[in-house]
């Protein structure tokens, strides 16, 4: 096994899925599809009929790309970054290590899937309301994500190795309300798919708190945690912020006011992102923060070539 091969059929994976395209109305199909892996236990968390998912999926949108193909980084499973991740100033003690997900795991690997240019700039025409492809990319474009990881997951079981999608497992959780009853804090999961991003050396966080990679921060993430061992990736970055250029053009663009030199609220965020997934239940999301901003595309490490 090598990353090129992983890279490949990513890539080739990402060209021909059909789950890497909006799919005209599915009907009765709908539940069914929505409700694997994990999907509509953590990525629909303001309710609303799954039967709902037809609507809106009018011709302009039927058969838009998601994602382009992922970038990926890896990183040692004993690397102590992840140990540091269950501190209470980072993510918390909640936060589960690479050998609770899988024991004697080796490696972490952590894609980052960018978003394609429609979606990208379609979300910059509206200042205050995300764009119907932003939407559809942030809840149906879920399958993908997953089974971007299930992909390369099955190319290393292939090759007699083990592994696991951390977001796929039934112990996986995200809680992004305070109603939701589940063992970990409100706006947390219990395997941080940024923070692991950052540790394997994938990206930095910007001042958004979203991770900026080399090919931006439009995007989204997923890992894989395996027993295959491979040199890891070398970071070249040092600090939390080091690929942000400090333009502070995130904190304007937020439509919640939730963004400032001192951080993010997310008692402001929150309440928009559920106002966000009542109107449009049961798909939500926002990007304003990631969109149409110099890092959107691109990062500004001090090493960029």
């Amino acid at each position: 096994m090598d990353r090129e091969h992983i890279l490949k059929a990513a890539a080739a994976f990402s060209e021909d899925s059909p789950t890497n395209y909006l799919s005209p109305p599915a009907g009765a199909d709908a539940e069914k599809s929505f409700s694997a892996n994990n999907f509509s236990k953590n990525n629909m968390p303001f309710g609303g009929d799954v039967s709902a998912l037809d609507r809106d999926k009018s011709e302009r949108y039927v058969g838009m790309r998601f994602f382009m193909p992922p970038i990926m980084a890896v990183g040692r499973a004993d690397d102590p970054r992840f140990e540091e991740l269950k501190n209470e100033n980072v993510v918390g003690p909640h936060h589960r290590l690479p050998e609770d997900w899988l024991p004697g795991a080796r490696s972490v690997i952590s894609l980052f899937l960018p978003y394609s240019e429609r979606v990208i700039k379609s979300n910059t025409e509206d200042p205050a309301e995300p764009s119907y492809e932003w939407l559809f990319t942030r809840v149906d474009g879920q399958q993908h994500l997953l089974a971007m990881g299930k992909l390369v997951c099955s190319l290393l079981q292939q090759e007699g190795y083990r592994a696991v999608v951390p977001q796929t497992e039934d112990s996986y959780c995200m809680r992004t309300s305070a109603e939701q009853q589940l063992p970990i804090p409100v706006w947390s999961s219990n395997w941080s798919e940024r923070h692991v991003a950052y540790v394997t050396g994938l990206g930095t966080f910007g001042r958004m708190t979203n991770i900026i990679t080399k090919k931006g921060c439009c995007g989204r993430l997923i890992s894989i945690v395996t027993d295959w061992e491979t040199e890891p990736d070398e970071r070249d970055y040092e600090g939390l912020y080091d690929y942000c250029c400090d333009c502070g053009k995130c904190y304007s663009a937020c439509p919640a006011g939730a963004l400032s030199p001192q951080g993010k609220d997310k008692t402001l965020c929150a309440p928009f992102l559920r106002a966000i997934g009542k109107k449009y239940a049961p798909r939500y999301g926002c990007g304003k923060c990631q969109s149409g901003l110099p890092c959107s595309t691109t990062y500004f490490g001090k090493n960029k070539k």
